[in-house]
């Protein structure tokens, strides 16, 4: 395990409490299918199959090959996602419909800057809102942190680089790890020598101040690292499936004793402009195979939150930074769009679907889109007051207005 050295302001940390307002040992993870995932081939319209047959042709699941849902005739899973459904059927899965935002960008940086700040299109955050929210619980960060009382970081990205959500007003409130390296401390630069010169010296002295921060963490982190735990004989091997290492690593740091309250880890390959699926069967192809890494990750994962008899403390959500469009395109793929339906997993979350399936024209175009049912803020609303027993009135301000509430925990 080593903390990642790339040259990202992404390398410090905050403290070690529990999230204010709620209870100390809960956590959560995020999950970001980076590239803009085609939600219309994730959780399935039965009921509108005629539309989507008609709207792409050279990519629709076969009626027939669809996961049926407990409880539901008109819904249903894409069929690499097996390991969720028996998750869903078993109460631990839970799905918001149409998620996004007013007058959509479809950018893949501006999109995810929007997402990851919680910003409207036509604002410009520099911060992310859950650094913001981080910020109303633990002051004047970096000064002070660590201490003998928060000795952990709240925040941890799992993966090759940062996020943007974690971005904090005076410096980053995450570290980043590596989940296939060994030691925390591989790789690290000189932070000790003395103070760089030049025109990049402003620049080079953030960093390095960076990752001086980060060097406090070291010792907490490797001490839960070296807390032996017998991990899902469910997991693929190393290497294999890169969202499964990386909540591998997750299980392990919290197994270890970290106290660090939010992660964040990631899976890329979702801008599936071509090759979405096989042409000779739909069920295979690229995304097939993300959404099968997706499922067998996250069974692995609750296997383990299992094993540690920790189901009611843990949570998590997916989201990508936009869906894609309603028609396919010639190269058996789809293309930038806006709304998109979220999971959400645990215990804890309210199971079933809320929201309703997608409406989709009988004639439709290569510019039409889903609908947007929820704002993402709404999303954001209801994970920190429902989960992180956020206060209500810094809710409105990390946010930055009213939004509504959406029952998506128990």
């Amino acid at each position: 395990m080593a903390v990642a050295t790339a040259l990202y302001p992404l390398f410090n940390a905050m403290s070690a409490c529990g999230i204010k307002g709620s209870k100390k040992e809960r956590k959560f993870v995020f999950i970001q299918l980076t590239g803009g995932n085609d939600g219309l081939n994730t959780l399935i319209p039965i009921d509108r199959y005629k539309e989507i047959k008609n709207a792409r042709p050279n990519l629709f699941i076969p009626e027939n090959k669809v996961l049926g849902l407990k409880g539901s005739a008109v819904t249903g899973l894409h069929p690499a996602m097996g390991g969720i459904r028996d998750m869903y059927d078993n109460n631990l899965i839970g799905f918001v419909q149409g998620v996004g935002y007013e007058n959509p960008n479809y950018s893949h940086f501006r999109s995810q800057d929007i997402w990851l700040s919680g910003s409207s299109a036509t604002d410009v955050l520099y911060t992310g809102w859950m650094a913001r929210f981080l910020e109303t619980n633990f002051r004047n960060y970096p000064k002070g942190f660590p201490n003998s009382v928060q000795t952990d970081p709240p925040a941890i990205k799992v993966g090759d680089m940062g996020t943007f959500l974690f971005e904090g007003s005076a410096m980053d409130m995450s570290i980043v790890i590596d989940p296939m390296a060994e030691n925390a401390d591989a790789g690290l630069p000189n932070i000790n020598a003395s103070d760089p010169a030049g025109f990049a010296a402003p620049q080079l002295k953030g960093i390095r101040e960076i990752l001086q921060q980060t060097e406090h963490y070291s010792d907490t982190i490797q001490k839960a690292m070296k807390v032996p735990f017998q991990h899902s004989k469910l997991y693929p091997e190393a290497g294999k499936n890169p969202l499964a290492d990386q909540l591998k690593m997750v299980v392990k740091l919290i197994n270890g004793g970290l106290q660090t309250s939010i992660y964040h880890v990631d899976l890329k390959g979702f801008d599936t402009h071509s090759a979405q699926v096989d042409p000779t069967n739909t069920t295979k192809g690229n995304h097939a195979e993300l959404l099968e890494q997706l499922s067998q990750a996250l069974v692995c994962f609750w296997d383990d939150v299992s094993k540690m008899g920790r189901e009611d403390e843990i949570s998590g959500m997916t989201f990508s930074e936009f869906g894609r469009r309603i028609t396919s395109n010639s190269a058996h793929g789809t293309d930038h769009g806006a709304a998109q339906p979220l999971m959400f997993f645990g215990a804890g979350v309210q199971p079933g679907i809320t929201g309703t399936n997608p409406v989709i024209p009988q004639k439709v175009n290569n510019t039409d889109n889903l609908e947007k049912q929820y704002d993402f803020r709404s999303i954001y609303r209801s994970v920190l007051q429902g989960w992180m027993g956020g206060e209500e009135a810094s809710i409105k301000q990390v946010l930055q207005g009213n939004f509504e509430d959406i029952r998506i925990f128990r």
